[in-house]
């Protein structure tokens, strides 16, 4: 099971700028929410699927896309059982499931996967330090592009260190284990606190690290490469654009 981190690698999508990247995720975000047509989101979804396959394999090999596929279909189930709008398709068990719920069903569920799958897309083409060098050479000052890049670098590391302290504290006997609320409340915080301080350790390293080499002392500094727009993001850009004309006009005239 992968952790969802910079994935290095040579596809388009990494050579993207950052920039283009984020505006494109900040567009599926909000743009899915304008979308009422099932099929429409399931075209969305499929194509999203495509380009999470190109840039880093198979979307279930990362950590946690399982757990929110599951979650996805649990709140499709729930919109389907408790939607009552529209034509009654089957009745299961006093369960009426009409036309609209599964409809609805398809829309929330998708909307969910679309945007969770399009975060991990980002984080896994999208280099922290590409991204914290585009913010700077934008006019940001490098102190808060600086917070961003050690930000997106820490959340993978305290979750192997989550995972290196609960396997550390299975060997010593603990156990996690839902019929005994009381010795899992008891563990549970020892876990918590175990991540605290490994947090805290790790900050700690890290305030001494720039104050070592004189943090924030100049108000400029050098870039080892710039990063820059091509055409590529031109192209990227002007594509998502196209379909999403494309798919409103169809929408309105009715075919999807």
């Amino acid at each position: 099971m992968r952790k969802i981190s910079y994935l290095p690698a040579t596809t388009l999508m990494h050579n993207l700028h950052p920039f283009t990247k984020f505006a494109l995720l900040l567009g599926i975000s909000i743009g899915i929410f304008l979308v009422n047509s099932p099929l429409s989101m399931i075209v969305i979804f499929l194509l999203l699927i495509l380009c999470f396959s190109y840039a880093g394999k198979n979307p279930l090999d990362y950590f946690g896309l399982r757990s929110t596929v599951i979650t996805a279909l649990m709140i499709g189930m729930i919109q389907i059982l408790f939607f009552h709008q529209g034509k009654e398709i089957i009745s299961l068990f006093g369960v009426s499931i009409t036309d609209l719920g599964i409809q609805r069903a398809v829309l929330i569920s998708l909307r969910f996967l679309i945007i969770v799958i399009s975060s991990y897309l980002f984080i896994i083409t999208t280099s922290p330090s590409d991204f914290a060098y585009a913010l700077m050479q934008m006019g940001i000052p490098y102190r808060y592009a600086f917070m961003v890049i050690t930000s997106m670098r820490l959340v993978p590391i305290l979750s192997i260190d989550g995972e290196r302290i609960i396997i550390a504290q299975k060997m010593r006997g603990a156990s996690f284990d839902l019929r005994n609320p009381k010795q899992l409340f008891y563990h549970t915080s020892i876990f918590v606190s175990a991540v605290l301080y490994s947090l805290f350790d790790r900050v700690n390293k890290l305030a001494i690290s720039m104050e070592s080499r004189s943090f924030g002392r100049y108000q400029t500094r050098t870039y080892q490469r710039p990063i820059r727009f091509t055409y590529f993001d031109g192209i990227a850009a002007g594509s998502v654009i196209l379909l999403s004309i494309l798919f409103n006009y169809l929408d309105m005239k009715g075919i999807l």
